[in-house]
């Protein structure tokens, strides 16, 4: 019997950016190693809802912080052969923030089948 992809006890808080679109070396083809493409990302944080929604930005799950990783040091990278390097980079990235209980991102490469089709990496990951 699997386990759900989330718990559902308690009260949750769910933080997301989506549709976060970049171009980047990514791929094992040939056609990809030579030039950048489009990649999409979403990533979605999750944690335990707080009762007190006191001490203002600071407080809160930062987005900001995961739109900064993604448009400044992702673009940056070397070629990345695999979607599965990029998703386990940022789920590394976002449980890096001790309040993360559990993540999911999404990579996906948009144009590679001319849009017959769009691969996609989908990862979940809670603390231990």
């Amino acid at each position: 019997m699997s386990a759900p992809l989330w718990r559902r006890d308690g009260d949750w808080e769910c933080v997301a950016l989506r549709a976060v679109r970049l171009w980047l070396r990514v791929g094992v083809r040939e056609e990809e190693r030579r030039r950048p493409q489009p990649v999409e990302v979403e990533v979605e944080l999750y944690r335990r809802a707080p009762r007190d929604r006191r001490g203002g930005l600071a407080a809160c799950l930062d987005y900001d912080r995961l739109h900064r990783h993604l448009t400044e040091a992702w673009p940056a990278r070397p070629h990345t052969g695999l979607l599965e390097e990029l998703a386990e980079d940022l789920v590394a990235f976002c449980l890096a923030d001790p309040r993360v209980e559990a993540c999911r991102v999404v990579v996906r490469k948009p144009e590679i089948y001319a849009g017959r089709g769009v691969p996609e990496v989908s990862l979940y990951r809670a603390r231990a």
